[in-house]
């Protein structure tokens, strides 16, 4: 299958954090989403002080009341919220800020030596946090603790990138599955967390059709092994 990321040679903030965030979109108030509320991948439950909710909030007081989730009433909400708050130079500059002091800096991503690399742990890290460098530490072989450090910056500039990433999908793809299996509520969110792992549509499809009156663990089982056979 086609590889989610290519092989790069220089990692550059700006253009890795431009890829990343097309994945976390604008607004979004999902119930099912433990994040709650959220902002561009900045969800409320966990980054309640952060200084842009102000900016959100001040934009929600001036519309309608939020409608229910899921109609078209809630969709033409969103889309005019984000027209708004797209609007808003400091806001959008606070969200820049708080990417890169909360996930870029923190997990010492501009010392690693491969671009794809770096996007591929980026993007796990602004989804996942600490788990999301932990995925790519099991893959690289180190220590599993989510604390980026020299070992991992090491092993990881040590090992074959398109290997590393596989690994690293793998690992991450099951750990989805999983979580889908114990919890039936997060099954709407595989697509487009398998999508972002480099499971292909065909695969996805797979999984969906085997999800629909939830999944066993047995099922879950059978798809591992189908992703771990990909070419």
């Amino acid at each position: 299958m086609e590889r989610l990321f290519k092989g790069g040679t220089m990692v550059d903030f700006t253009t890795v954090h431009a890829t990343v965030i097309s994945n976390e979109g604008g607004y979004a108030n999902n119930p099912a989403d433990a994040g709650g509320e959220t902002y561009k991948g900045i969800a409320r439950k966990f980054w309640p002080n952060w200084a842009g909710w102000k900016y959100v909030d001040g934009v929600k007081a001036n519309t309608i009341p939020q409608p229910v989730h899921g109609t078209t009433a809630y969709r033409r909400y969103v889309s005019h919220l984000n027209e708004c708050l797209a609007g808003l130079a400091s806001l959008q500059q606070m969200v820049l800020d708080f990417y890169r002091r909360n996930f870029w800096d923190k997990y010492r991503l501009s010392e690693i030596n491969d671009q794809s690399v770096a996007t591929w742990l980026y993007d796990h890290v602004v989804n996942g946090g600490a788990r999301g460098a932990m995925w790519l530490q099991e893959a690289a072989g180190v220590t599993a603790d989510g604390k980026v450090g020299p070992a991992t910056i090491a092993a990881i500039n040590a090992a074959d990138s398109v290997a590393l990433l596989q690994d690293a999908e793998d690992v991450v793809a099951f750990y989805r599955l999983d979580r889908a299996a114990a919890d039936p509520s997060q099954i709407q969110f595989l697509p487009s967390w398998l999508r972002r792992d480099g499971v292909s549509q065909e695969e996805i499809t797979q999984v969906m059709q085997a999800g629909r009156d939830g999944l066993t663990y047995a099922e879950v089982a059978g798809l591992k092994e189908m992703i771990k056979a990909r070419a």
